[in-house]
């Protein structure tokens, strides 16, 4: 009797030790990928879209409520709201689906009535990418990158990205983190490190002598986290012509301490530097 009492603490131990193991104190990840061109008409020299697709999503963390709002925000922003609530592996399919209808009828009727059969090919080009960049027990950092062509000139790059307090699933914002009064020393800040990063406008020391827009330099929301700092990201034609590309800023902790709140969910990454 004390043996078969024995053999069954063991087998609770095991499956505690399973349960335990399966649920992660990080969030984890998997990736889905998609690569397809869906021509608009028989002839292909009328043109496609170039449709390519490779993304990170959650699909595990210990607190269930928490993992499902990081999903859903990120579904949200990836996908569009009708995606939100979509089993996982039904949502690249559905958006294919979309993305290639839209593609045809649209330009289908642009083709037809205006008689461009001979004089034109509608290629349209849409890579999007989703991953993650930061991912302690704590904070969840996450990136999108989305390229789009649909004719004309060249297309356009974007980058946005979501920070999430695993605490509460809600992402943070910069009134999460800074003190109320922030912007004038961020903005000062963030104008700093552009100049300190930026071999090509460092020896001018001076942003007005450059082809940036100074004035639309300022916080904008679109930042992620790393362990040596808070790093901004401003897509083409945010604060400069196109030309310039998207600009980086990455801003060490050090330089933030004075405007940071305490007790803020970051602190724990800088409190003992």
């Amino acid at each position: 009797m004390k043996k078969n009492k024995n053999i069954l603490l063991f087998i609770c131990f095991l499956s505690i030790s399973f349960f335990w193991g399966c649920v992660s104190k990080t969030v984890k990840t998997k990736n889905f990928e998609y690569a397809n061109k869906f021509y608009l008409t028989d002839d292909s020299t009328k043109g496609a879209l170039n449709l390519i697709i490779n993304v990170e999503i959650p699909v595990n963390f210990s607190n269930k409520t928490v993992l499902d709002s990081v999903r859903n925000k990120i579904l949200l922003f990836l996908f569009g709201e009708n995606y939100v609530n979509m089993p996982l592996d039904s949502v690249i399919p559905a958006f294919v689906r979309e993305q290639s209808s839209d593609y045809r009828n649209n330009n289908l009727f642009m083709l037809n009535t205006l008689n461009l059969q001979n004089y034109f090919a509608f290629n349209n080009d849409h890579i999007l990418e989703g991953f993650s960049l930061w991912s302690d027990e704590n904070i969840f950092s996450y990136g999108i990158k989305r390229y789009v062509f649909m004719g004309g000139a060249h297309g356009l790059s974007t980058q946005t990205f979501l920070n999430f307090d695993l605490k509460t699933g809600k992402t943070l914002t910069e009134k999460d983190l800074f003190i109320p009064d922030y912007k004038e020393k961020l903005t000062t800040l963030i104008r700093e490190r552009l100049i300190e990063e930026n071999d090509e406008i460092s020896e001018y020391r001076d942003l007005n002598q450059t082809d940036y827009w100074v004035d639309s330099i300022q916080p904008n929301g679109n930042f992620y986290i790393s362990d040596e700092g808070i790093n901004y990201l401003f897509n083409p034609y945010e604060i400069g012509p196109y030309y310039l590309g998207e600009t980086e800023v990455r801003i060490p902790y050090a330089r933030l301490k004075d405007i940071l709140k305490n007790g803020n969910p970051l602190e724990y990454l800088y409190e003992n530097r």
